[in-house]
């Protein structure tokens, strides 16, 4: 049975102290860029993907929250064997006052990704930005749930 899984980027900080920008590491595309204040409720549809920002999640300073994507053949390379990549993508938030990546959250950001492809054993996996990345299991274990198709009424 095959397996399918999505990647996501894990931004961590270089010895500088700045994240790296996840265009130079296999997201190219920017498919949404929003500015959020503090106190934002944001729940975002981009497709099949669904991201929801709790208030407070960036803490106390305004963010531009951008949506990166990949192409997921140019993962398929990184992907356990007998896995198919089905979504790469990345998240690059930006402090306003600052100018700084945030590289924690104040609170979990809620991600939803909809496929007739998931299945049961599909996988979440975050992607460092190194050279080669490094590929491993994201430590929440996925909620997955499979609904049947049926007739609309």
């Amino acid at each position: 049975m095959r397996k399918w899984l999505w990647l996501s980027a894990l931004l961590v900080s270089t010895a500088l102290g700045q994240a790296p920008d996840p265009s130079q590491y296999g997201f190219p595309q920017v498919v949404a860029s929003l500015l959020v204040q503090p106190w934002d409720y944001v729940r975002m549809g981009l497709g099949s993907l669904v991201l929801t920002v709790p208030s407070g999640a960036f803490g106390r300073d305004p963010v531009r929250l951008e949506v990166l994507t990949g192409d997921p053949s140019v993962w398929q390379a990184y992907a356990p064997q007998g896995q198919k990549v089905l979504l790469a993508f990345a998240l690059r938030v930006t402090d306003l006052k600052t100018g700084e990546r945030v590289l924690t959250f104040a609170k979990p950001l809620h991600f939803a990704f909809y496929s007739k492809d998931i299945r049961p054993q599909s996988l979440y996996l975050n992607v460092t930005f190194t050279t080669p990345p490094t590929v491993t299991p994201n430590p929440v274990k996925p909620k997955i749930q499979i609904f049947p198709l049926g007739p609309r009424h």
